[in-house]
This record gives C-alpha cells, structure tokens and sequence, in this order.
C-alpha cells in the first residue's frame, strides 16, 4: 500500500488528562467564548513571526492488530515558516545525514497543516462548522473549554489520497480546547467520517499540542507535539511529531542537528 498523503490534519489521539467537572457555562457564556475563539484563529497566523525550528517524527506500524507497536525511522527536518508558508527539509534519518539521492527509509503516512492550517479551516466562514459545549478539561494544569465540532462533506477540504486516481474529500468532526478567557487555542483534533473504500483507509486521526514558545523575546503558542493515526485493513500507523529548538528566522539564518539535538530528541517510549 503506498503512503497517504493527509493534507489538512485530522485527529483521534488524546492524551490522559485530569477532568473537572464545575458548572456548565450558559449559553451567552459559550457564545463569547466561541467568538474569542473564531477571532483568536482569525488571526493566528498572520500574527506569528518567521521562525525556523526542528520537527522530529517518530514513525511506528503494529500490522492489521494495534496491540504490539514496532518503532520504524525517526525522521529529523528542518521547518521554515516564512510569510505563513511551511517548508521542510529532512536532514537526519535515525540520527544520521541523508546521502543525497539515496533514499533508505520509509513514510507510510505523511501529513502538514501543525502550523495554523486546521485552526483556520475549522473555524473558517466556508467550513460552516457547528460547535457544540462538551466540558471543562485540565490540560498542563490550565482549565480549558471543550467544544466539540462538526464539517459536512460539502464544506470540507480534509482531503486523503493514495495516488492521483485514489481521492477523496472528507467529513470530519473533533474537538477544540480553549482559554476560557483569551479564545487562545492549546488543542485541536480532528477524525475522518465516511472515507470511502477507494482510499482503502478506515480510520485517520490527529491531535496537535500547542505550547508557549519565545522567539526573539516575544511568547506565541505554537506545535509542541502532534500524533496522526492511521488505520487501514492491513495496517495500522502512528507518527509522533516533536518540535522544538524554535528561533527567529531571517535571511542569514541556518539550522544544524546532527551536533546539537537536545535531550527531548530522544525516541519516546513506545
């Protein structure tokens, strides 16, 4: 089976967290807290800077059963964000330099969109998404409002494909966690409904971690971690993407890994 390509992320896996349960806020409650949100993704990524940072995969398959998981290649990029566009370049595989036109690992499943694509989409005017209260949750120690939601087939550019002849445009649901107070968005999942059997996928999912970064003495939230499940019906995929190492990118910017990963760089338990 050739790798899926996911251009717009969907999500199923959820960490454990600690749930709290005080009142449900009231309907004008919820309201405000979906307009902070809508204008917080309004402008999400026109307000980041250019920045460059090292995003890490950890790619795992555990066969048609997801009982027994397998570590596959870890793959290391490098991850421009220049003018609200995203551009990797894989440097390392298993810790060592690519040989230019040597290709010996493997990407059984390969996504985009960490940096703002889902947040604009899901609460963009054309995706018609319709939100609804689900609770309180702790996340990192911060309470935040969960809300639920939902995008029709005909409003949705989820798109899976398997080659040019094997697509297809998706529903999709998921959930979006908040500051009750600010709108600012810390988690955002999303799950494929309905994939039709030419993608041969029955499953595919994303969860996506924001977390406050400095980069030239300013804070923003951005992707700390985010994991994309895939299942088909003879296999069943996980990757696990960090980011870390953020800094601001000009023109005379460069990156180097190989000498430098930090201790987070390390494959996390499976």
């Amino acid at each position: 089976m050739p790798p899926l390509l996911v251009t717009l992320l969907a999500g199923i896996h959820l960490s454990a967290q600690t749930s709290v349960s005080p009142a449900v806020p009231d309907a004008a409650s919820q309201e405000r807290m979906l307009t902070d949100m809508h204008r917080y993704a309004a402008g999400y990524v026109s307000d980041l800077p250019n920045f460059i940072c090292q995003q890490v995969t950890y790619q795992f398959e555990a066969g048609r059963q997801p009982k027994h998981w397998h570590k596959g290649d870890t793959l290391t990029s490098k991850l421009v964000f220049n003018a609200g566009r995203e551009e990797r370049t894989l440097e390392l595989v298993n810790d060592k330099p690519i040989r230019p036109a040597v290709r010996f690992w493997r990407t059984p499943l390969t996504s985009e969109g960490e940096f703002g694509m889902l947040i604009e989409t899901v609460f963009g005017k054309s995706s018609e998404a319709v939100f609804r209260w689900n609770r309180w949750d702790i996340v990192n120690g911060q309470r935040l409002a969960v809300f639920d939601y939902s995008i029709a087939r005909e409003h949705s550019t989820l798109s899976l494909s398997l080659s040019d002849l094997a697509k297809a445009t998706v529903a999709y649901h998921g959930s979006v966690y908040a500051d009750p107070r600010s709108g600012a968005i810390l988690r955002i999942s999303n799950a494929a409904e309905d994939i039709p059997k030419v993608v041969q996928t029955r499953s595919i999912g994303t969860v996506i971690d924001y977390g406050e970064v400095d980069i030239a003495g300013t804070k923003y939230l951005l992707p700390a971690r985010a994991v994309v499940s895939l299942a088909t019906d003879t296999n069943n995929v996980r990757n696990e993407i960090h980011f870390q190492n953020y800094r601001k990118f000009e023109a005379e910017s460069h990156i180097t890994f190989a000498s430098d990963a930090p201790a987070e760089g390390k494959a996390p338990p499976q």
